[in-house]
């Protein structure tokens, strides 16, 4: 069975047959991760430490997202129709430029890249024919973050929560911002990830050091063109789970280069 631990889907997309890799079309293992596509275009990062993958619950979902503002403000979030999945190369654990296409409700078509990049994976994307919709849409990709220590007892427990305490004072997350300064926050100071304090005028970089990652960093970067902002739902550590959303400037990125790149060190 697949470290992943996501159930493969049915979908149109051919998927590989290596037992470590089965029902998945796209694949990338290093030694301090392992990331899978799978058929309903979502993906899965899971860290690897000394001793095998971590905790499941630590897994990190990766969703390429369409959004588009209707004409009153209000925003939708177009679901991806499994069935549209298609590409021209055949699965792969060595993804080199590759290029999944699809189409969401709505009948807005997309396109999805992903390739082995530097150690890491580097992930795009873009709107197909966006001049031809009505209204505003946007291509993102959107990277969950989850609670760094599902397991730990209720703070009530005023000994577990000095351990917890004292086990996770150095984590932390810093931001690289777009104006080239770089900002920290510790992972138990409650923040709104959304805020301007966080996100200033957009970021480029972002590095998660928690103590649950055994001692891996979850780096993400932003290549020219693009951006980071993080959110939450409401003021909390970041500890707790966070948002990343990565977005394109299609102005200045026209041919769609633009990448967002995951990796751990």
């Amino acid at each position: 069975m697949s470290i992943i631990g996501v159930a493969p889907v049915s979908a149109e997309l051919p998927t590989m047959d290596e037992k470590e890799w089965l029902g998945y079309f796209v694949g990338v293992k290093t030694r301090s991760f392992q990331f899978g596509f799978i058929g309903d275009g979502k993906a899965l990062l899971r860290l690897i430490g000394d001793k095998g993958p971590l905790n499941q619950k630590l897994s990190i979902p990766v969703e390429f997202k369409i959004e588009e503002t209707m004409p009153d403000g209000k925003t939708i979030s177009r679901t991806i129709n499994p069935a549209t999945l298609e590409s021209a190369q055949a699965a792969t654990d060595k993804p080199k430029d590759v290029v999944i296409k699809g189409h969401v409700t709505g009948g807005i078509g997309f396109e999805v890249f992903v390739s082995e990049e530097q150690g890491g994976v580097s992930l795009g994307g873009r709107l197909l024919e966006p001049a031809a919709l009505k209204n505003p849409t946007r291509f993102s990709i959107v990277t969950k973050i989850p609670n760094a220590y599902p397991d730990a007892t209720a703070a009530a427990d005023k000994k577990a929560a000095k351990a917890l305490e004292d086990k996770t004072k150095d984590d932390k997350l810093q931001l690289n911002w777009t104006d080239g300064k770089r900002t920290k926050f510790a992972a138990s100071e409650p923040v709104e990830a959304g805020s301007k304090e966080v996100n200033g005028p957009g970021i480029t970089g972002v590095m998660i050091d928690f103590s649950s990652y055994k001692g891996k960093k979850i780096l993400l970067t932003a290549s020219p063109n693009s951006s980071i902002a993080l959110s939450n739902a409401t003021k909390q550590p970041l500890a707790e789970g966070f948002t990343i959303i990565w977005t394109a400037d299609s102005a200045k990125d026209p041919g769609a280069k633009a990448r967002l790149l995951i990796g751990v060190k």
